[in-house]
Order: structure tokens, then C-alpha cells, then sequence
């Protein structure tokens, strides 16, 4: 997986059967078919699920590849989405996560701040001054730029330990889960009041005020019954839900499938097909929590698209699968690129009938990034 994977792969068929019980046994799918969420105007919960690097055409790959629609796709409102930042037509994550969190474009590189370097309102404020819990999930490690993005401030994404001090320090995020970052950063966070977690069934026991858990997270591993920190990305979002859920006034969650990107970026159609799948399994492990309730919703969308990938529109599920069993091997796909592009993305939202057409472009078919912002801030607010 050119040095991103350290698990064993499976074979495509085993992955293929795994993913549709929702990855890795880890959940059983216990609907008959797509979860479609009441709609509501006024949102007690929402949860943001953000599949960095996941443009279309990666979506049409897992779709062949599943040999079946993914669960976003049966989400029953969807959009298209401009992903520009403030200083480019193509957006850096950073850049990208702010919009979406603040409702600002900034300059590429920047996070939580304008473009002058001030400190932007995110959602996650928002949600904490209502008195909702709030949380953030990323696969990789949290000083990534979207999961910054919706908790930091830096005037440069490098700035780690900026950033880890300004998110653990606001006292906004109630829970933070990621891929292991070093003892030093994790002191940052024990230091603010968080409890370490290591265990997946700790966070949804606590009853700490604040939690921090720090997981090996793989899309595809030799066993998902090894003792300790490994846990699978739709198990972390349910143990989420669970512990946001506790509060009686609601809570706000964003949950990444961060390694998509990585696949973009090394042009890596098997990796990149592993962790989008794992993280479509988290989509459906949402709804699977939010099924039966009627003040819930759900909304999926990327930062931007990564690798420029195009899908041949005559390709079959056999061809994605024997292309998986030969390790990226096959004609019906390409890239263009290894850095981001300025394609649309998707947006899908399940739980509100949003009129799209009240946004930047004044049509149904084409919202901006910042409009993300908007719509959640909307629906929080009964707006």
C-alpha cells in the first residue's frame, strides 16, 4: 500500500463480503435497506461526516467495487459543492476544513483563522455555547488539518503544538478520538482535563467531562479482535454517539475518514478503495444509531477531491475486484494528479430537506464549502 498500510490485506473477495456487514464484523447491518432519517427543522444532534480526498468518481470506484450502492448514495438529499479556498481554485485541507467549520474561506494553510490571522466562530462553538456536547473523530493522527480546522487556530497547519494547545485548551470539545499521536502531544490534553481512553467500550462508559482516545485505526487489519487500542472506524463513531448522546441538550460530532487522501495522493486505487469503504461503514453505523429518532441529522461530504481520478463509465464490479486481487492492476480507472483538484464534491445529507436553492448559487445543483457552515449553524438554530 506504499507505506501506508502496515495490515495484512485481505483478499478482495473477503474484504468485499466484511464491508458489506459493515466492515470487519465489527456491526452487523440490521436494516432491510437504506435508513432514511425523519426530516426535521430544528436539529437536536448533527453529525458531520467528512471523507477527505472523496470526490465522485472515488465514490463511483466503491460503488463497483461494494457491487452495490454505498450508503451515502441512498442518502436522500444530495448537492454538488465548490471547494475553492480564499487564495486558490484548488484547496488545501486546511483551508477547506475552515470553510466548512466557520463558514469563512481562508488562505490555503491557514486554520480556524481568517485571512488576516483572526480567529474564527466555528460550529463546534456554536454547539458548545447551546449547551450541546461536541466532538471530533479523526483516522489520522489530530493534528490534522480537519480536525484542527473545527477546534485550532494556527497561522500555519504545521503548527502542531499551536494548534493542540488551542483545541485542547477552549474547553468546546467534549470528545476527541484519533489515530495515536506521541506521549508529548497527549500531554497536552491530560494536562486540559481529558481522561485517556485506549479501550473502544471506555468512551462510551465514561463519565468523565471530557475524553480523549487515542486508537490504532485500520481499514483492513489481520483481526479486529486484537486486545487493546485497535478499533475499527464505525465501532469509534458509535462509541461517540453513545457518549455525546449522555447530554439532554444534544451534541454536535465530526468524524473524518482522513486516508482517503493518502490513497489520492499516492495514486493507490486498493488503499484508497480500503478506507473509503471503511469509512462508508461509518456512515451506516450513524444511521444505525440515528434510525429510530426524529431529531437527528446526518450530513457526508469531502474537503475536496484527491488524484484527479476517473472512472470508466462502462467499468463492471468483476474488473474493481480483480483489479484489487492484483493489486491496483487494471484499465478501467486513472489519475491526473497526486495533489488535490478543483472538482466538485458531493454532499449528501439525510434528516432535513434543505432548499439548496436559498444558497451562493441560487440553484439546486452547486452550493459553496462555506455553505456547509451555513446549513449546520441553520439547523442547530431552527433557522
Amino acid at each position: 500500500m506504499k507505506g501506508y498500510g502496515n495490515w495484512k490485506r485481505l483478499t478482495a473477495v473477503a474484504f468485499t463480503a466484511i464491508a458489506v456487514s459493515s466492515m470487519c464484523g465489527c456491526r452487523e447491518k440490521t436494516s432491510d435497506g437504506p435508513i432514511i432519517l425523519k426530516d426535521v427543522k430544528q436539529a437536536k444532534n448533527i453529525i458531520l461526516m467528512i471523507g477527505d480526498g472523496m470526490g465522485p468518481q472515488q465514490i463511483k470506484a466503491g460503488e463497483l467495487f461494494k457491487g452495490e450502492r454505498l450508503t451515502m448514495q441512498n442518502f436522500p438529499y444530495m448537492t454538488k459543492v465548490d471547494t475553492c479556498s480564499r487564495s486558490d481554485t484548488i484547496t488545501d485541507s486546511a483551508a477547506a476544513a475552515t470553510a466548512m467549520a466557520t463558514g469563512v474561506r481562508t488562505t490555503n494553510g491557514i486554520v480556524g483563522k481568517d485571512p488576516a490571522y483572526t480567529d474564527l466562530e466555528t460550529i463546534v462553538d456554536i454547539a458548545h455555547a447551546m449547551g450541546k456536547r461536541t466532538g471530533i473523530i479523526a483516522t489520522e493522527e489530530l493534528y490534522g488539518a480537519t480536525p484542527m480546522g473545527f477546534s485550532g487556530h494556527a497561522d500555519t497547519r504545521g503548527e502542531r503544538e499551536v494548534l493542540l494547545h488551542s483545541a485542547a485548551t477552549t474547553g468546546n470539545v467534549d470528545l476527541f478520538a484519533s489515530s495515536i499521536i506521541t506521549i508529548e502531544y497527549q500531554n497536552i490534553f491530560t494536562s486540559a482535563g481529558y481522561e485517556m481512553m485506549v479501550e473502544a467500550d471506555e468512551i462510551s462508559d465514561s463519565t468523565a467531562d471530557k475524553v480523549f482516545g487515542s486508537y490504532v485505526i485500520p481499514a483492513v487489519a489481520e483481526s479486529m479482535s486484537a486486545e487493546g487500542n485497535v478499533v475499527a472506524f464505525d465501532r469509534l463513531v458509535t462509541e461517540a454517539l453513545d457518549y455525546l448522546s449522555k447530554d439532554k441538550d444534544g451534541f454536535f460530532l465530526m468524524a473524518e475518514g482522513s486516508h482517503i487522501d493518502h490513497g489520492g495522493h499516492n495514486n493507490d486505487i486498493c488503499y484508497m478503495l480500503e478506507e473509503l469503504l471503511a469509512f462508508d461503514a461509518g456512515v451506516q453505523a450513524a444511521l444505525e444509531w440515528a434510525k429510530d429518532r426524529d431529531d437527528t441529522v446526518v450530513i457526508v461530504v469531502a474537503d475536496h477531491e484527491t488524484g484527479g481520478l476517473e472512472v470508466d463509465a462502462l467499468a463492471t464490479h468483476e474488473e474493481v475486484v480483480e483489479t484489487y486481487e492484483n493489486g491496483g492492476a487494471g484499465a478501467w480507472y486513472f489519475w491526473l494528479t497526486t495533489g488535490h483538484s478543483s472538482t466538485d464534491i458531493n454532499c449528501y445529507i439525510n434528516g432535513a430537506n434543505i432548499d439548496f436553492a436559498k444558497y451562493s448559487y441560487g440553484k439546486k445543483s452547486r452550493i459553496k464549502n462555506t455553505d456547509v457552515f451555513d446549513i449546520m449553524k441553520s439547523l442547530l438554530q431552527g433557522d
